[in-house]
């Protein structure tokens, strides 16, 4: 989530409890423009730190107003479109220290480590990438071995929604089993029970997920990073 979606969020929230309609008055509210108000709340101009605190500053509000996520309910309110249209921003999605394994698996990390961010359009997202949980369901992880060419190769970058814990459709899912990861293609079988394979013709995987065993799903893969809807 940036900063700046966040002062949107909060500018727009100023706004309503003060009871401020049109760019007119806002402008007079803040100390600008009315042009300028009007590019701050749509998302034309940049909102950064000086600005910020410039608007703070003018209309009495508390240093850092602007930039108070109110633990995560401003994130959550404009992920959800409450906030507003986000179709001029990004959104940042966290990239996680767990790789999942396209071969025989990898280790279980104790907890979700965050190692870095990479930053989507959530226009992009709502356009491509179907079902979806929440944009705040994604993470990306590495994968790596063979089993999974030639939908993608080792190394590839995985956008996955965590959201999901069950293979309600047919698709590729992180799970996990044994106390390791795993990267596998689920399909549904006439009697109701899933089968595990893998998509490289070479690599002969085939299981079966019928409850008899302890296996959790993690997330279903939804892109591959090499332009791979999956």
């Amino acid at each position: 989530m940036t900063a700046k979606l966040i002062r949107i969020a909060r500018l727009k929230k100023f706004a309503k409890d003060r009871g401020i309609e049109g760019p007119v008055a806002l402008g007079q509210a803040i100390g600008r423009k009315t042009n300028q108000a009007s590019d701050l709340i749509s998302g034309r101009a940049s909102f950064g730190e000086k600005v910020a605190r410039s608007i703070e500053g003018f209309a009495g509000l508390p240093a850092g107003w602007l930039d108070d996520d109110e633990g995560g309910e401003v994130t959550r309110a404009v992920i959800k479109g409450a906030g507003g249209s986000v179709d001029h921003d990004t959104f940042d999605v966290p990239l996680l220290a767990v790789a999942g394994s396209m071969g025989p698996g990898s280790d279980v990390m104790p907890e979700e480590v965050v190692i870095g961010r990479l930053t989507v359009s959530p226009q992009w997202v709502s356009r491509t990438i179907k079902p979806l949980t929440s944009l705040e369901n994604l993470r990306f992880i590495h994968g790596y071995g063979d089993s999974m060419d030639p939908t993608f190769a080792d190394g590839d970058i995985l956008l996955v929604d965590i959201g999901v814990n069950a293979p309600k459709i047919d698709g590729v899912y992180v799970m996990e089993a044994n106390d390791r990861i795993y990267i596998k293609r689920v399909r549904q079988r006439i009697d109701g029970s899933f089968e595990i394979s893998s998509d490289n013709p070479t690599v002969k995987t085939v299981d079966v997920l019928d409850g008899s065993r302890p296996v959790e799903v993690r997330g279903r893969v939804v892109w591959a990073w090499n332009g791979k809807k999956l």
